[in-house]
């Protein structure tokens, strides 16, 4: 009877100390995930995206833990940052929505700030703000359409979708004028959106939305599940077999509905474009 109650103060205690890390620990940390591509084995030039996503402001994600996150991005030195949606969790309650920009505002990168609407974005009342406080940050806000970045040896595409949600999204409309010659990124927010295309040359797209689950198991995944981010929930996939084109999929800054966060710390994501 001793043994048995040992391990059941043991589970207990292991309950309490798990559910106090989730809820007031790691939920307020920062990594920063770095991953090298190689979009061309002839590459002459290197191009460091930097990709943020779901910060969610609120209840569980301050503008302070956003400053520091705009520090770590800014420590990176980008050539380009892109935001992936899902600024604010609900507009509706938020009290701080012309302070925001003061703070993206002072995100750097040399060759442009991109960003996408999320359903978040739309909700809450969010939608009468979200492209002012982006705008105002010196973010361009892609709505089904596409920008140019013209380098020495060849031109970035970056191609950005309207949210599926509660946007308008259109995959033709967004990917018109897509060329196999040059690098094309895609910004995606909800992932399973990119089995729309696995027809077009992308070499990367990035999404968010799934938050990684918020609270993700290893070795099995995420507890649960969103709409749209249930096939694709977090890290690396291939978006087709034909080429070397990826996923990502970035678990995010901040939460929603609840405060919890397990095995899943807030990320800003890096990635080393070999060109």
């Amino acid at each position: 009877m001793k043994k048995v109650r040992k391990i059941i103060v043991g589970l207990m205690l292991l309950g309490v100390i798990i559910g106090v890390y989730s809820t007031y620990i790691e939920g307020k940390l920062l990594t920063s995930k770095k991953y090298g591509i190689e979009v061309n084995k002839n590459w002459k030039e290197n191009i460091k995206v930097v990709q943020f996503t779901d910060t969610q402001l609120g209840e569980f994600f301050s503008l302070e833990q956003l400053q520091k996150v705009v520090d770590r991005i800014n420590s990176e030195k980008a050539d380009i940052v892109v935001f992936s949606g899902d600024l604010i969790d609900n507009a509706s309650k938020y009290e701080d929505l012309y302070k925001i920009s003061e703070v993206l505002a002072q995100i750097q990168a040399s060759k442009g700030k991109y960003a996408i609407y999320g359903n978040h974005d739309y909700g809450g009342g969010a939608v009468r703000y979200y492209n002012e406080i982006m705008e105002e940050s010196g973010f361009k806000i892609l709505v089904n359409k596409s920008d140019k970045i013209e380098l020495e040896n060849t031109t970035i595409n970056i191609f950005g979708l309207d949210d599926a949600l509660m946007g308008d999204y259109n995959k033709e409309e967004t990917m018109g004028g897509i060329s196999n010659k040059d690098v094309n990124l895609l910004l995606i927010h909800e992932p399973d959106l990119i089995d729309d295309f696995k027809e077009y040359p992308i070499d990367l797209a990035l999404a968010g939305h799934s938050h990684g689950g918020q609270v993700y198991i290893p070795f099995y995944g995420p507890i649960k599940t969103t709409a749209l981010a249930e096939k694709y929930t977090k890290g690396f996939y291939k978006i087709h077999n034909e080429n070397k084109g990826k996923l990502y999929v970035n678990s995010g800054l901040g939460n929603t509905k609840v405060p919890f966060r397990l095995f899943n710390i807030p990320q800003i994501t890096v990635i080393n474009l070999k060109i």
